[in-house]
């Protein structure tokens, strides 16, 4: 069985130290295909206008990003719940498509991977949102802190998105 798990990310935009995110694996038996997981996005009304539009761009990830095909992942609809709070989930669909070993890859990269990666990753290449060169991160179990970590922004993507969602004066 696999343990609920909670990822949190406090500020990785460039120029947003309101805006984070958290992500929270639901408990669920392993050796099954992934359930969504949902994101949930906060910060102030103001630079999550922009943030929304950009985020919105997701559900469209297979066209936008032709070679993407073989990631074996979509996001579902995003979801404003106010001006300040929107919710995103991947959505695992590694055992759907293609051939066997490419699936099983897949499955297991989506099942070992913190998926706040690929967000991060497609906030630029997608959103082409600007990332800070250091985002911090925060594992959680039960409530309990696990591990915290900083890492460089270029061990999640190499080349960083242009568009800031807000230019501190």
């Amino acid at each position: 069985m696999l343990q609920e798990l909670v990822i949190k990310v406090p500020a990785p935009f460039l120029g947003s130290p309101d805006i984070g995110f958290s992500t929270r694996y639901p408990a669920q038996e392993s050796q099954t295909p992934l359930r969504d997981v949902p994101f949930i996005i906060e910060g102030p009304s103001r630079p999550m206008r922009l943030l929304h539009s950009r985020l919105e761009l997701f559900r469209d990830k297979r066209a936008l990003v032709p070679d993407s095909l073989d990631e074996g992942y979509t996001w579902t609809d995003l979801i404003q719940l106010n001006d300040e709070v929107f919710l995103l989930a991947f959505r695992d669909e590694s055992l759907r498509e293609g051939p066997e070993p490419a699936s099983e890859h897949r499955y297991l990269l989506n099942l070992i991977r913190p998926l706040i990666f690929p967000f991060l990753k497609d906030c630029v290449r997608i959103g082409q949102l600007a990332l800070r060169d250091s985002i911090d991160l925060a594992v959680l179990q039960d409530s309990r802190v696990m591990a915290e970590l900083e890492l460089a922004r270029d061990q999640i993507v190499p080349a960083n998105g242009s568009i800031v969602l807000w230019n501190l004066p």
